[in-house]
């Protein structure tokens, strides 16, 4: 029950860090991914989207390059055959556990969508400046990236 309420405390803004002799990978990063899922979803049109546009914006907010990549494909500067987008499984766990933690709701097992206590997790990870990088591409982009455009991006098409 003291592991519950630890791992609650931390998805609801209560965050600390403990540094580690190795760096942790992405997949075992459950807050990170977590964090990272709730702002691709407080981004995104009445804050819900598809599965697939979740992989799509997870998978590229994650570095600079990718970033300015999207944003080029984006404003139709390049292909969007430029863009390698991954299907990774620690988003999916990332949304399990999300569901799980009562901060996501799930519809028809396809699309995500914030719960109230989201919504006040996603205020938590940007008042302490968690991923704010990240943040700002997705305020920048999440909203304008429709489903439609990501279809047409992930079969390479011009949108």
């Amino acid at each position: 029950m003291e592991e519950i309420v630890r791992l609650r405390s931390a998805f609801t803004g209560d965050f600390t860090v403990t540094e580690r002799p190795e760096p942790i990978p992405g997949d075992l990063r459950i807050g990170w991914g977590q964090s990272l899922l709730l702002l691709v979803l407080a981004s995104s049109r009445g804050m819900r989207c598809s599965l697939q546009k979740v992989h799509f914006l997870v998978h590229l907010s994650r570095t600079a390059r990718s970033r300015e990549e999207t944003r080029e494909v984006l404003a139709r500067k390049r292909s969007p055959a430029a863009l390698s987008v991954r299907i990774e499984p620690w988003v999916n766990r990332a949304a399990a556990f999300s569901k799980g933690n009562g901060l996501v709701e799930t519809k028809d097992g396809k699309s995500l969508s914030l719960t109230e206590a989201g919504k006040a997790a996603v205020k938590a990870i940007r008042s302490a400046g968690v991923l704010s990088e990240e943040a700002a591409f997705l305020d920048e982009v999440g909203r304008f990236t429709t489903e439609q455009v990501v279809d047409s991006i992930m079969k390479m098409e011009a949108f």
